[in-house]
């Protein structure tokens, strides 16, 4: 049998080479008809295009290195989901790595794609500064940072305004009259957590409430310290296998929830702190929200599942993603590029949140 070129791909979609080549490439805007087109004739031939020439020809490998901190975490596995979608339109392969927040494991992942070759890089940064992101960006290739930010690195950043997210979660839990309101975060090395952080520390000063350092909780992101009990009535969620690197939620929440002034209302930082903080609530005896209220940072779809539904501030993961993806795509091909704003959030208002208690105890 004949080897299929692109000439008869060209012949059978009533289309020219050079519209095979754009559509393929994804070097041009082809319409979505002529582009079926092609992909019919392509899919009815068993063209093949040859991937070594192709990069060749166009200096291009039609690789995109994808790098996060977590797959495990719902955020990041919408998000990605909006990167792959966009850039499998255009033809690209991606390369994924997941650093588990660790900053050598993130190193090793650059070493990788850099051998790869790729056309371009989206990145959530541990937080640490690393020197070859560093020398990736000085080397010219295109680079956008999703989520969150890497010091020193003058790339463009894909997000949402974490700061006014977590400012306008506190300020309504403020409005339904909570004075005492801790904030658990992960580790504050990571961008997004000191800009909730601030968020938090905002609506308190606003509202003349004291910002005290006991009500900050920092906690683990990996380990929610939920075990289940020897009768088996707890339920079970497994920790990350990886060792602790700080005390987890459930285990730093008992002190404060246990004293004598606790908190009326909780601003967790982070979805995956949230099941250690509602496990804390139900050890240590606590009613959400008839004792305690809680507001988590992300929405998903488990959210409202649980008992009561969670309050939530919800942020467009699949459209960060593909956000993200459009301006590499844009930057790779050498177009003006222009950054977008960060990304507005939404609060989603369920059952978790009420009026604090009336025996007085929330008092500032």
């Amino acid at each position: 049998m004949a080897k299929v070129r692109s000439k008869d791909v060209a012949e059978r979609a009533g289309v020219s080479i050079a519209t095979v080549s754009h559509v393929v490439n994804g070097t041009r805007f082809v319409s979505d008809e002529t582009r079926q087109k092609v992909l019919g004739a392509i899919a009815s031939l068993n063209y093949r295009p040859n991937a070594v020439a192709r990069g060749l020809a166009t200096n291009s490998t039609r690789k995109i290195g994808l790098v996060i901190s977590e797959i495990s975490n719902p955020f990041f596995t919408v998000a990605v989901r909006g990167v792959e979608d966009e850039f499998l339109r255009h033809g690209y392969n991606i390369i994924l790595c997941d650093t588990d927040e660790d900053p050598e494991r993130e190193n090793n992942c650059l070493h990788l794609l850099a051998t790869q070759q790729i056309d371009g890089l989206i990145i959530s940064p541990t937080g640490v500064r690393n020197t070859s992101l560093l020398a990736m960006a000085e080397a010219g290739i295109p680079i956008i940072q999703l989520d969150r930010s890497s010091p020193d690195l003058a790339v463009p950043l894909i997000g949402v305004n974490n700061e006014e997210g977590a400012y306008q979660a506190t300020r309504y839990l403020i409005g339904l009259g909570h004075q005492r309101i801790a904030c658990l975060i992960n580790l504050d090395v990571i961008s997004t957590q000191r800009e909730r952080l601030k968020g938090w520390e905002r609506a308190l000063r606003e509202a003349n409430l004291p910002v005290s350092e006991d009500f900050i909780v920092r906690a683990d992101p990996h380990f929610y310290g939920i075990q289940s009990d020897t009768a088996g009535s707890l339920p079970l969620v497994s920790p990350s296998t990886q060792p602790q690197k700080a005390p987890s939620a459930y285990e730093l929440l008992q002190d404060i929830l246990k004293s004598p002034r606790r908190p009326s209302a909780l601003f967790v930082a982070s979805n995956q702190l949230t099941l250690g903080a509602l496990y804390a609530f139900r050890t240590c005896g606590l009613r959400c929200p008839e004792d305690i209220s809680l507001i988590s940072f992300d929405d998903h779809d488990w959210a409202p599942l649980f008992s009561p539904p969670l309050t939530a501030v919800c942020q467009p993961a699949y459209r960060l993603g593909q956000a993200a993806a459009q301006l590499l795509m844009q930057m790779i091909n050498g177009e003006a590029a222009e950054v977008p704003s960060l990304m507005p959030v939404e609060l989603i208002v369920r059952a978790s949140c009420a009026a604090p208690p009336m025996d007085g105890s929330d008092k500032a």
